[in-house]
C-alpha cells in the first residue's frame, strides 16, 4: 500500500480517491495520472458508487506537476513505459477531444467532488476546477502557478476557469499566478 500513489476506498455509496504522495504534496506524475484515471473508472463502473470524492493524503490536495518528473521527461530520462491503466477501455474516454489532462472529468457519469485539504496549485488547481463541486478546508491555498514559470495556461484551465469565475477574475488568477485562500475562492 505504501507504493500506491492513488488510494481507493468505498463506503455507503461514496468512493474516495486519495492522491497518495504526501511527501511531495501529492504532486502529479505519470503514475498519479494513470492511477487517478484507473480509480475514477473503477468508481464509475461500480453500481454501488453514487458519488466520487477526490482528496489528497497529508497536508496538501495537490501541489501541481512533479518538477523532478518534468525534468526527467524533458531530458529523455523518464521511464517511458506505458502504464497498464492507460490501456484500459475507460467508461468516459470515448468523447473525442476529452481525453487529455483532466478534461475527461465532465464526461464521467457520476458526480465528482474535490475535498481540498491543503494547497492546490498548477495542475492540482486545475484538477479541482474540473470537479463538479469543490469544498476547501479553511486555510487551503490556490494558485494557477503557470505565469510565474513562464508557461501558458495549459491543461484546459484557460477554458474552465472563466466559465466558473468569469473572464476578469480568471485573467487575474492566470496572469498573476497569485495565491488566494479558500475564503476568496468561495
Amino acid at each position: 500500500m505504501e507504493d500506491e500513489v492513488v488510494l481507493f476506498q468505498k463506503k455507503e455509496g461514496v468512493a474516495t480517491v486519495t492522491l497518495n504522495r504526501p511527501d511531495r504534496l501529492n504532486a502529479v506524475n505519470d503514475r498519479i495520472r494513470a492511477g487517478l484515471r484507473e480509480k475514477l473508472d473503477d468508481a464509475c463502473k461500480d453500481d454501488e458508487v453514487k458519488v466520487i470524492i477526490i482528496t489528497g493524503a497529508g497536508r496538501g490536495f495537490c501541489a501541481g506537476a512533479d518538477i523532478d518528473g518534468l525534468a526527467a521527461t524533458s531530458e529523455g530520462k523518464s521511464q517511458g513505459k506505458q502504464i497498464e491503466a492507460e490501456k484500459r477501455n475507460y467508461a468516459a474516454n470515448n468523447v473525442k477531444g476529452f481525453d487529455g489532462g483532466f478534461s475527461y472529468f465532465p464526461t464521467l457519469p457520476k458526480p465528482v467532488i474535490a475535498a481540498i485539504n491543503g494547497p492546490a496549485a498548477g495542475v492540482g488547481f486545475i484538477m479541482a476546477l474540473y470537479c463538479d463541486i469543490r469544498f476547501a478546508k479553511e486555510g487551503a491555498v490556490f494558485s494557477s502557478a503557470f505565469s510565474k514559470r513562464g508557461l501558458i495556461a495549459e491543461w484546459g484551465v484557460g477554458w474552465i476557469l472563466p466559465r466558473l469565475v468569469g473572464i476578469a477574475r480568471a485573467n487575474d488568477i492566470l496572469f498573476s499566478s497569485r495565491k488566494f485562500t479558500a475564503d476568496e475562492a468561495e
